[in-house]
């Protein structure tokens, strides 16, 4: 290859990618239907990525680092802030990544692949987790501990993470179904900044409850 190709071929045939792979799944979509969508040469195609499992990687990795890269975990919050604000930061972000159009929602469809995979991963997950997901779960982890101590067990540390996370995914997962019951809602980044607000109010509350159980537990005063 001469090198002649435009500036951003690479780029064009990753974003066809990831609307065809979002709508279609990666075991349906075709190599020849993104080429065409891309407006290139399945040998283009095959030059960049390889094969339709190095361009699917490339989608996933290249979704992960954009949405990172515009909205990062923390969200601006210091390391040395307390837990309240620093879980603050990691929902803004985790939602920011999921809903905004300067995010994964703002690809025609391709936030709809990061859900794909969650609900019906590909052998590509594992990359996903362990680059983005894993280190996201220590960050929300340390956090919640922070939030529970001094009766930070594991098994709930993990439950309470697992409740703040959901609470995002859902309006990935449901999006579909909120957008039918709120037709016209759109959500902007301040709309999404407010139901950033929500969430972690409402995780804190849980937490306190948790919190407050462990505490009852552990002076032997039961549920």
């Amino acid at each position: 290859m001469s090198g002649n190709e435009p500036q951003g071929t690479r780029d064009r045939i990753l974003d066809a990618a990831g609307v065809i792979f979002a709508k279609k799944g990666f075991r349906a979509a075709t190599v020849r239907q993104i080429s065409e969508a891309a407006g290139v040469n399945v040998a283009l195609l095959h030059y960049y990525f390889k094969d339709k499992a190095g361009l699917y990687q490339a989608v996933l990795d290249d979704l992960v680092d954009q949405g990172v890269k515009v909205f990062p975990p923390d969200m601006g919050v210091r390391t040395g802030d307390g837990p309240e604000a620093r879980l603050a930061g990691f929902v803004r972000g985790l939602l920011h990544r999921l809903l905004s159009t300067r995010g994964w929602g703002g690809y025609d469809g391709k936030a709809r692949l990061i859900i794909k995979e969650l609900s019906d991963p590909t052998p590509f997950m594992d990359q996903v987790v362990e680059r983005f997901a894993r280190p996201q779960k220590e960050i929300l982890a340390g956090i919640v501990s922070e939030l529970l101590a001094p009766h930070a067990a594991p098994r709930v540390v993990r439950a309470c993470c697992l409740s703040v996370v959901a609470q995002c995914l859902h309006y990935g997962y449901a999006k579909p179904v909120i957008d039918r019951l709120l037709p016209g809602e759109e959500l902007h980044d301040e709309d999404i900044a407010l139901l950033a607000e929500h969430v972690t109010q409402f995780s804190l509350g849980g937490l306190a409850r948790a919190k407050e159980r462990a505490a009852r537990m552990a002076a032997g005063g039961g549920a």
